[in-house]
């Protein structure tokens, strides 16, 4: 037996040892209450055969009383609701608490040694009495970079603060046998908050899983949720900085460029789950201020919505809409004249898009998905098969080879 083969042989035991508990690549699927009630859907809707996990979105930001921090009652019922749907159709789903929270919320509590605790005790009774299986904190725009509204110091109260909930999310686990609890970190998708309000290695060590928030890109673009970014053309022709620049400048912005600003900060791929909107965004802008202005400041002033994608499937089937697709960023969009002499433009996912994003995940290792939300899908199948989206992209998750396949196909 050669050397060489002697040497492949010993690696991939290696590996086989370190990837004998790996789990396949996860699929997770989001269910806001606020949302979902308003058109019907109970959380016995949950097609939990493709959705083995379920993120609950959200808990508010738990009140201070006293010296203590406690979640919203109504929260926690419509939480117990979920658990309870989930735990009667199956026992193998799991099911994760997000916790929202501004900048404000967070860099007050993490900045402060009673606050830190109070948060961390009242987190953890989610996992010991109301039975979720992982808990999720959603900082939103954290730091200060002129994006994020927190502190310049979140990056390092940040780190405290995930500290001190991995110490009592590891206690909670060993709590209860063969109950293995997990803490997973919103992340952002914007360029200057990735560079400016996270230690993102030490963010990824402590954490199970950053979920990766695709609403939180800057993308003022024709594609909302970019692969890439459009190169930027500049309005007005200054010498100095055609000669540095050119005519365009690459902006940074698409979720390629983003996600491996994760990586290349050295947190593993198989701990990063991109996010996915099945939402379109619309917006409604001058066309006489975008020309002279350029796209992103047309942008800026545009009035903003969004469109889940069950309500937008059949809107832009009706008549008077143009079909384009962008190709820095990798997804359609359609426009049409308004009576007032605006210009609405909706950009939205396809399969054509996912397919694209899944692509890229693939690529890149990333440990899955999750997809907001759930009940954003054509649910009943007014615009074809119902769950389309959601069954694409489940698909495509389960056809991603684990990571102990990826590593014998190296090898070989």
């Amino acid at each position: 037996m050669s050397q060489k083969l002697v040497f492949r042989l010993a690696f991939l035991l290696s590996l086989l040892v370190e990837f004998s508990t790996a789990q396949n690549k996860k699929f997770v699927c989001s269910y806001s209450p606020s949302k979902a009630a308003p058109i019907g859907y109970q959380p016995e809707f949950i097609p939990l055969e493709v959705c083995p996990y379920v993120i609950f979105k959200a808990f508010s930001f738990p009140s201070v009383v006293g010296r203590q921090m406690l979640f919203n009652d109504n929260d926690k019922l419509a939480f117990s609701r979920l658990v309870s749907s989930v735990r009667k159709r199956s026992n193998t789903v799991r099911v994760v608490a997000s916790i929202d929270g501004s900048a404000r919320d967070f860099t007050t509590t993490s900045s402060a040694i009673v606050r830190r605790k109070a948060f961390v005790q009242a987190a953890i009774t989610l996992l010991l009495e109301l039975d979720a299986d992982a808990i999720e904190l959603n900082w939103q725009s954290p730091g200060n970079s002129g994006v994020g509204s927190g502190d310049g110091l979140d990056r390092i109260t940040m780190v405290q603060l995930l500290q001190d909930l991995r110490q009592a999310v590891n206690a909670a686990s060993k709590s209860i046998q063969n109950r293995q609890r997990e803490l997973w970190f919103r992340g952002s998708l914007h360029p200057n908050v990735i560079e400016t309000a996270y230690n993102l290695l030490d963010v990824c060590e402590l954490t199970d899983h950053v979920t990766l928030d695709p609403n939180t890109a800057d993308s003022l673009e024709n594609a909302h949720a970019p692969l890439r970014g459009t190169p930027q053309v500049l309005p007005v022709q200054i010498p100095i900085i055609t000669q540095l620049f050119g005519n365009s400048i690459e902006p940074g912005t698409g979720f390629n460029t983003t996600t491996q600003r994760w990586i290349d900060a050295g947190c593993a791929p198989k701990k990063l789950l991109l996010g996915i909107g099945l939402h379109g965004v619309r917006k409604a802008y001058s066309p006489g201020i975008r020309s002279f202005l350029g796209d992103r400041v047309g942008f800026m002033t545009a009035d903003t919505a969004y469109l889940e994608h069950r309500e937008l499937c059949t809107l832009i089937k009706e008549e008077g809409w143009s079909y384009a697709w962008d190709e820095y960023g990798g997804m359609p969009y359609v426009t049409r004249a308004l009576q007032n002499g605006q210009t609405e433009r909706i950009s939205y996912e396809d399969l054509d898009s996912l397919r694209l994003k899944m692509d890229m995940v693939t690529q890149k290792r990333f440990g899955g998905i999750y997809v907001d939300f759930v009940h954003s899908d054509d649910i009943y199948g007014r615009c074809g098969q119902a769950y389309l989206m959601i069954a694409y992209l489940s698909s495509r998750v389960r056809s991603i080879p684990s990571d102990i396949g990826f590593a014998i196909e190296w090898i070989q």
